[in-house]
């Protein structure tokens, strides 16, 4: 009977750990797969399917892209994008002097503060 209670109990306690392991947060969205280069914008397609990761609502929409001008048109600085979730606009900027490499700065999608709210990530082919 007492080899039944610690098997049971052994059982118990490796369920509770284990629960605990996974119970953490989801992991997050890396900004490092973002498009910030206008040649990775030049690099889509019709029928490439890009996801706009706004900050503000904390919220993912998916579009497909129709024409190439349509994803130049997300990379020009100065235009703005519309987050299709919430609507909120935001301007395309490209903060900072170019570095000694002579490569521009990346783009960022900011508020009216300057702050960053938006990215854009091209997603992977369906199969």
């Amino acid at each position: 009977m007492k080899t039944l209670i610690r098997i049971l109990a052994l059982a118990g306690l490796l369920l509770g750990a284990a629960s605990i392991a996974f119970a953490g947060p989801p992991p997050p969205i890396f900004t490092s797969h973002a498009l910030t280069k206008p040649e990775q914008f030049q690099q889509l397609k019709h029928g490439d399917k890009i996801a706009y990761v706004c900050k503000q609502c904390n919220s993912v929409s998916v579009q497909t892209i129709e024409k190439g001008e349509d994803a130049m048109a997300l990379c020009k600085e100065g235009s703005t994008v519309t987050c299709p979730s919430c609507s909120k606009v935001y301007r395309v900027v490209r903060p900072g002097p170019i570095s000694k490499g002579g490569q521009p700065p990346e783009l960022k999608y900011v508020n009216d503060k300057g702050e960053e709210c938006l990215f854009i990530v091209k997603l992977p082919a369906e199969k």
